[in-house]
């Protein structure tokens, strides 16, 4: 597991993750995992904003993610089998994710964060649901035998485009716009994020990374796999590749083996 002061597994081994500086002056990203009572949660947030208010937001909303699921394991353990309660819980805890961004920035706008997270219950091997929550421009791919799937949605100028049809998934990396979000943690609307439900099978490993890892990383052909998914070296062997292809941003993954 990382040794970076901006990654916190909590000792779980099911998870894998990294998180570099890069070629910026700080490290704006964070990465974390926790397990609560046979619920399973991983978080990667990209700070907005520059220096330690980016550095701060990244933290605070992913922390307060992590704990708010906490919370509601302790309290009600019922709600795990209602899937709109659960939806309902996610997005009371998204919106205390804004209110600390926003506290700590001195108002909304002014700093900020990405976060993507998995919610996903574990017993014996078996996961009998795996949510995403999803706000900003950072990813989450399923990754299976032979290929893989993007989950999420980047809400950001160049996402629009690519939805709209104007440019190809493959082109955001060269077009302008592609560092313009339209959703974050601590915005001036205080956006609701996604929520959705995957369907999984043990075959599937599950990535989270940056816009600083798969900006380089996703090509015409699709995204860099290294020959291993799902161990530490493979974590660190994808942001060193995406380093390597010219990533100029903050570098994290995080990947989860939610049947492990």
């Amino acid at each position: 597991m990382s040794e970076s002061s901006r990654v916190d597994l909590s000792g779980v081994n099911w998870a894998f993750g990294t998180s570099v500086t890069g070629k910026r002056d700080r490290d704006e990203d964070f990465v974390a995992c926790s397990e609560f009572g046979g619920v399973r949660v991983g978080v990667l947030s990209d700070g907005m904003g520059g220096g330690i208010s980016g550095e701060m937001a990244s933290e605070l909303a992913s922390r307060t993610f992590m704990h708010g699921i906490g919370e509601i394991v302790g309290k009600d353990s019922d709600l795990w089998e209602d899937e709109e309660k659960r939806r309902e819980a996610y997005a009371e805890i998204v919106e205390k994710c804004h209110d600390v961004v926003i506290s700590m920035a001195g108002g909304p706008g002014l700093s900020g964060t990405t976060l993507t997270a998995i919610v996903a219950s574990h017993n014996n091997g078996n996961v009998g649901f795996a949510d995403l929550i999803h706000i900003g421009d950072s990813r989450c791919y399923e990754i299976f035998p032979g290929g893989h799937r993007i989950a999420t949605q980047d809400h950001s100028i160049t996402g629009d485009m690519v939805r709209a049809g104007y440019i190809e998934i493959h082109e955001i990396e060269e077009t302008a716009g592609r560092n313009t979000l339209t959703k974050n943690i601590g915005d001036e609307n205080r956006s609701q994020a996604d929520i959705s439900n995957l369907e999984l099978d043990q075959e599937c490993t599950i990535l989270l990374c940056c816009d600083g890892v798969w900006g380089p990383l996703h090509t015409e052909s699709g995204f860099f796999e290294p020959a291993d998914f799902y161990s530490q070296d493979s974590a660190n062997e994808i942001v060193a590749k995406a380093i390597e292809r010219g990533s100029t941003d903050n570098c994290s993954v995080l990947i989860l083996r939610l049947f492990a």
